[in-house]
This record gives C-alpha cells, structure tokens and sequence, in this order.
C-alpha cells in the first residue's frame, strides 16, 4: 500500500510473514523522526513553545535573517 505524507513523500506499508506490518521511510527521515522524538521528549514544553512561535508568525511578528544580521552586525 502506498500513501503521500506530509511534506509530499511516499510511504509505503509492507506486510512480512508475520502479518504485521511495517513502515519503509528513507533513513535521513527515520533519523530525523527520532531527533524530534528525543528533543521533544527531553523538554516537554518544546511543542508548547513552536505552536505559540507560529501563531507569532502567523500575525507577522518576526524579522528577517536579512533584517536580524543588519540588527546585531552579523555577517
């Protein structure tokens, strides 16, 4: 079975002898997966933290990069 993922990748389910089913993802995504899972786990007010950043960046509270080197004379 094939599905579209966030981000538009592929997923695809593959079921072994054991009738139980497993996921194939490219590696750098599986890592990246338990980076999140390790982050996230280690300091639980994170996700807390990124939902309210976005609603910020959502009403347009934010500075460029361009903007933030200009700011604090960074090259």
């Amino acid at each position: 079975m094939e599905q579209k993922i966030d981000g538009g990748k592929t997923m695809h389910t593959i079921t072994i002898k054991s009738n139980k089913p497993i996921v194939a993802i490219p590696i750098d995504e599986y890592e990246s997966m338990k980076e999140t899972i390790e982050l996230l786990s280690t300091n639980p007010s994170l996700l807390e933290e990124l939902q309210k950043e976005r609603v910020e960046i959502e009403k347009g509270n934010f500075i460029s990069f361009d903007d933030f080197k200009k700011k604090y004379k960074v090259r």
